[in-house]
């Protein structure tokens, strides 16, 4: 017989998807506007936060930033994960204060524990200083738009 928190677990298991497919990757503007905002602000710190969205009509459609206390120095961030399973989390962004965007070793790493795609932002800072890469650290073509 099964513990109540092991149908617990069960239950919200078969709640979420099991994957996420979608073949289009957008980026809200107002949220392209807060990263790099904010990875200016943070200069010459590394800055970390993870991405709110959802699939819709074969369209990950990133909305929103989710916050969680970090620690930043100008070679890395870091994060302890404090969120609920179903936050709507899909990747995270960082920001790297010298002039790539390509994503470290230490990087891969994280994007192997968490969510579907991730972005990096490289100085100075701005929008086409925007990578985009999946869990395994490909690269992936993304747009910024007013949604």
């Amino acid at each position: 017989m099964k513990s109540f928190s092991e149908k617990l677990k069960q239950a919200l298991f078969s709640l979420l998807p099991k994957t996420k497919t979608f073949s289009r990757i957008t980026l809200k503007k107002t949220v392209a506007d807060d990263i790099t905002e904010i990875a200016k602000g943070s200069y010459p710190k590394e800055f970390i936060a993870l991405l709110k969205g959802d699939v819709k009509d074969d369209t990950l459609a990133i909305d929103g930033l989710i916050y969680q206390h970090f620690a930043a120095s100008p070679h890395s961030a870091s994060m302890t994960f404090d969120l609920p399973m179903i936050s709507g989390a899909v990747g995270s962004v960082h920001s790297h204060p010298g002039p790539r965007n390509t994503p470290s070793s230490a990087d891969l790493r994280f994007f192997n524990k968490r969510g579907f795609i991730h972005l990096i932002i490289n100085y100075p800072y701005k929008y086409n200083n925007i990578a985009c890469y999946d869990f395994e650290g490909n690269r992936l073509d993304f747009s910024i738009e007013n949604f």
